[in-house]
């Protein structure tokens, strides 16, 4: 509890400079009943989907299993960040994007603003994720992954590379206020490209190569996870060794 509490600080004072950073304005908009959505998502005759992730603040969950393309539920008690959910195809390719309406961000006790979307393991996907402020945490280990980029204003977010893909796979990471943890992977190769002149950076199973890191799999690997990774203020941790 004593740790949660901390991050919830942490989280706000993040959030606090970088609105100021970014020239950000709040709104006084007043919280209301909590409300319950249920999203999903089906394929129709795509082999393939590029999906972007628009995510202002509040608590963002992302991982597999689903019985379709997306399973998706929401929680929020600001009417104007009620979601928004856009399907498309074009010829085998899918273009999904889940969003929010409203530019503003509400200020008050007890803002919610919960997501939780669940993907196919079976669907190759192009993932765009950008986030706001606040929680996220980001399990992609089992998703058939194209090609991954994540933007974070600031808060603290976790994602969950620790997967066996069979083939390379370019991600791109870059933060600006808060705590980042990256899970590796240990039997294909990873490359790092850091620039993280401001960041407190702790890695487990790397060695510094240049300006960035590698893996022991790296130099014999057939496949290779390259994360290109800026951060702007906070701490980063690189784990490699599971």
């Amino acid at each position: 509890m004593k740790n949660k509490s901390l991050n919830i600080l942490l989280t706000c004072i993040s959030f606090g400079l970088w609105l100021t950073l970014t020239g950000c304005n709040l709104s006084t908009i007043a919280v209301g009943k909590v409300q319950s959505e249920t999203r999903t998502v089906n394929l129709d005759s795509a082999s393939s989907a590029s999906v972007q992730i628009e995510f202002d603040a509040g608590e963002l969950n992302i991982g597999g299993g689903a019985d379709n393309l997306m399973d998706g539920s929401f929680r929020y008690n600001v009417a104007e960040w009620q979601p928004q959910v856009d399907y498309s195809e074009t010829e085998e390719q899918g273009k999904l994007l889940i969003s929010h309406q409203g530019d503003s961000v509400p200020v008050g006790d007890a803002v919610i603003n919960d997501w939780d979307l669940q993907f196919s393991n079976a669907v190759p996907l192009e993932l765009s994720i950008q986030t706001g402020a606040g929680e996220s945490q980001l399990d992609l280990a089992a998703l058939d992954l194209t090609a991954v980029s994540v933007e974070i204003g600031a808060g603290t977010t976790h994602i969950d590379l620790n997967g066996a893909w069979q083939h390379d796979l370019h991600v791109t990471v870059s933060g600006g206020i808060g705590e980042i943890t990256i899970d590796l992977p240990t039997e294909m190769g990873v490359r790092i490209n850091a620039s993280t002149p401001l960041v407190s950076v702790t890695t487990s199973g790397l060695a510094k190569d240049d300006d960035g890191y590698v893996n022991d799999a790296y130099p014999t690997a057939l496949y290779t996870l390259t994360l290109d990774l800026q951060a702007g203020i906070g701490s980063v941790v690189l784990d490699a060794s599971e």
